[in-house]
């Protein structure tokens, strides 16, 4: 019987290589159990605390914080503080410039600081006279008269003028935010 236990080639045991196996592959499994569940619970630990929307704060800390933002308004009211003017969007200009031969053209699209809003409503009741004033005034432009820097500040300068020249009563402009500037 110790004969047959004995493997004629190696002369160990021929069982001794298959238990070591079965020991290995249970632990190798067992460790990629592990694993995975480590892996599943640092995802969904990572959800919870990165992910899920937070908490809401209760009634009575939303009405606080209500309350504290209206007395900060008013303190800023009361220091005199000016606020970010009314923006008003126009629509994109599009022309060809006064190069010759006429193969040039401008895309502009700008904002208008209008400061308040019944500065704004003069704008937007004087927009055709403007956009009609602006669109001969940039089609009198010429490449180089608006292709560096400086051209562009003095651009801004002239349509300042041009903008301000329609408006009497409720004050003027004094910024324009160029949001679009296509030369091809």
């Amino acid at each position: 019987m110790a004969e047959e236990d004995l493997d004629m080639e190696t002369g160990e045991e021929a069982g001794g290589e298959q238990s070591e196996e079965k020991k290995g592959g249970g632990k190798l499994i067992i460790i990629i159990i592990v694993l995975v569940v480590v892996l599943f619970g640092g995802g969904f630990a990572g959800w919870w605390f990165f992910l899920s929307g937070p908490d809401e704060a209760p009634a009575d800390k939303q009405e606080q914080t209500k309350t504290e933002d209206a007395e900060e308004k008013d303190k800023d009211a009361a220091a005199g503080e000016q606020k970010p003017g009314t923006i008003v969007d126009m629509k994109p200009f599009v022309v060809n410039l006064a190069d010759p031969g006429g193969k040039r053209y401008l895309k502009l699209t700008m904002a208008v600081d209008a400061g308040d809003e019944k500065l704004r409503q003069e704008i937007e009741s004087r927009m055709p006279q403007i956009r009609d004033s602006i669109l001969l005034l940039l089609t009198s432009k010429k490449y180089e008269d608006v292709a560096a820097a400086a051209g562009k500040i003095r651009l801004k300068n002239e349509l300042l003028k041009v903008i301000n020249r329609y408006l009497k009563g409720a004050g003027a402009v004094h910024a324009i935010y160029f949001t679009e500037f296509v030369i091809q």
